[in-house]
């Protein structure tokens, strides 16, 4: 029986680890868990269990280890023991897969502060600034337009200074590196309306426009003294599911709609972003509220 045990309970206890790495891996849970990162290291780790459970069982383990007196792992002197340490390592994962959600619940965000201005998520309004700054560095110019001084025209040899161009109609909005739905709604994120209300050039692109705002719905109880308010609200993770903060814009609508806790809903409307209490918020201004599927990447990164 020892020998039995010390062969393949250890093998067993590695295979069931390295298949729940492959099921969160394949069945693409791993993205509400991990930044895309870390998603390569978890699947070689899920590789790395496999391979050494098909050493435990292609090598004979010596079942004279932790048999002794002198031993000091009390479970690992008889086979009930072993089979106790086995049952404590599986049956959580085993029952904690199939029954868990794979998303955060309601609970997260009351438990976990949400934050409604981006100001102490320092690592989201870096990412955010980034990829605003690739955006527009990489935006198409609009004929006739001059954006910079190096759009000036260079003098002549003579030195005297050649008369601008005529500017050409603008055929293209000034914010075209900002992606739009085919009905020409601004698609926005919760953390691109955080980042505008903190960055003054940023912020004219988005404060009232038209814009599509995809989140999760969740009553508003402190900033709802008129009881039109909701938070539109994402989860936004730096490395893993552990350090996952909510993030929220506010939204303000005529009436409330009556929509569970956490449910994904589509928003149409215009952002303001005002001071309140002292600091500039965002505040979405919804014209259309409606529920929705959850999108692709369910984590703001």
């Amino acid at each position: 029986m020892q020998k039995l045990i010390a062969r393949w309970l250890p093998a067993a206890t590695l295979a069931t680890w390295s298949v729940v790495l492959f099921y969160f891996h394949f069945s693409e849970r791993m993205k509400n868990m991990l930044t895309p990162e870390f998603h390569r290291y978890a699947l070689a780790a899920a590789c790395v269990l496999a391979l050494m459970a098909m050493v435990f069982v292609a090598f004979k383990a010596d079942a004279s280890c932790c048999s002794s007196a002198e031993c000091g792992h009390g479970l690992s002197r008889v086979s009930a023991g072993k089979l106790l340490a086995f049952l404590i390592l599986l049956v959580p994962i085993c029952i904690a897969v199939p029954y868990s959600r794979g998303e955060f619940s309601s609970n997260i965000t009351k438990n976990r502060r949400t934050s409604t201005d981006g100001k102490d998520l320092p690592a989201a309004m870096e990412r955010t600034q980034e990829k605003f700054a690739s955006m527009t560095a990489n935006a198409p110019k609009i004929p006739g337009a001059v954006n910079t001084k190096n759009d000036l025209p260079l003098p002549s040899k003579d030195g005297t200074q050649p008369a601008p161009a005529v500017a050409q109609p603008q055929t293209k909005p000034a914010t075209d590196y900002l992606t739009r739905t085919p009905e020409g709604y601004i698609m926005a994120e919760v953390l691109d309306l955080l980042y505008a209300a903190q960055d003054a050039i940023l912020r004219p692109d988005f404060e009232g426009k038209e814009v599509q705002l995809i989140a999760q719905f969740m009553p508003d109880n402190t900033n709802n003294a008129t009881g039109h308010r909701f938070k539109a609200v994402r989860m936004f993770m730096t490395c893993c599911a552990a350090d996952a903060r909510p993030v929220a814009t506010l939204v303000e609508v005529e009436k409330m709609p009556a929509f569970p806790e956490m449910t994904w809903v589509k928003i149409i409307g215009k952002p303001s972003f005002p001071i309140e209490k002292g600091r500039r918020i965002s505040v979405l201004q919804a014209e259309r509220v409606e529920k929705t599927v959850p999108p692709e990447e369910q984590m703001l990164l």
